[in-house]
């Protein structure tokens, strides 16, 4: 059964997820404000400007704060455009904008109760223009706790880092919840320790290493003229990912906010949007 057991486990290290590269399609693209019109054009305008590697025949629709105030009418514009992209800001109709406490039930609604991915930005000026800050995608950085197989992240990341930029692929994975497990282990005598403790360690990380290789590999095959880096780490999720965006100076940030078996916005992306306010993040 031993040796049973060691071929098993063989055969599974050997077995590598690999990304498969597919093009995202974003034809049409939704900005919402709570601004009156004329400021609404000036925003959209300055969101058109900072996502430049979007489609150039892209459709861009603008809604203004007049057109709607409550959820059902939010979804009432998306329903009827349809959008391959919605861009907005946290506390949309809110009162609480410049608090760092909340998204907005807005946009709760928004990243919950739709399926289109949503790009959340700093909130526009008084003039209704957008940040100076959000005017290039050169160093974009995916994010996530479960990289292999991440397809969908990485494309999206492709698609929004500009030609001969840097997108940064990064697995954090939670130092807590290793700790609390290698702490069970050590009280299981028929299991060594110190043996478990590296090899788990290795190989939390080296799956998402080899996922990034490949998609190192693909997109290099592919003709992509970007840079990617590997970034997989073990550590704290919100501080460390602080510590990286604010080190590689990120432009973009892209998450996933939704699973299969929650309605709550997932893990670290509802932390990461409610505190990062000045940088545009994009919740798939």
């Amino acid at each position: 059964m031993a040796k049973l057991d060691e071929f098993e486990s063989a055969f599974r290290s050997a077995s590598k997820r690999r990304y498969k590269h597919a093009r995202t399609h974003i034809e049409k693209v939704l900005v919402l404000t709570d601004l009156d019109a004329e400021r609404t054009r000036r925003f959209v305008a300055d969101v058109d400007e900072f996502a430049t590697e979007l489609n150039d025949k892209a459709v861009w629709r603008g809604a203004d704060g007049g057109s709607y105030q409550y959820a059902d009418e939010l979804l009432a514009i998306v329903e009827d455009f349809k959008p391959d992209l919605i861009c907005t800001y946290r506390n949309l109709h809110g009162r609480a904008r410049n608090f760092p406490f909340s998204l907005g039930a807005l946009v709760d609604v928004l990243t919950q109760g739709t399926t289109t991915p949503v790009m959340l930005l700093p909130a526009p000026s008084a003039e209704g223009r957008l940040s100076a800050r959000c005017r290039h995608t050169r160093r974009v950085m995916v994010l996530t706790h479960r990289m292999t197989g991440a397809d969908q992240l990485v494309s999206f990341g492709v698609r929004f880092t500009e030609p001969k930029g840097d997108l940064y692929l990064a697995h954090l994975e939670e130092e807590e919840v290793y700790s609390r497990y290698m702490e069970a282990i050590s009280k299981i005598p028929e299991i060594d320790t110190e043996t478990a403790r590296t090899t788990i360690r290795d190989q939390l990380l080296k799956e998402p290493r080899d996922y990034i290789r490949s998609c190192i590999e693909e997109l290099g095959e592919e003709g992509l003229t970007m840079q990617v880096h590997e970034v997989v780490e073990m550590g704290h999720p919100l501080k460390d990912t602080k510590r990286l965006i604010e080190g590689l100076g990120i432009d973009l940030l892209i998450m996933n906010s939704k699973d299969d078996e929650r309605l709550a916005m997932h893990g670290l992306a509802y932390p990461l949007a409610v505190e990062l306010r000045d940088l545009p993040i994009l919740l798939l």
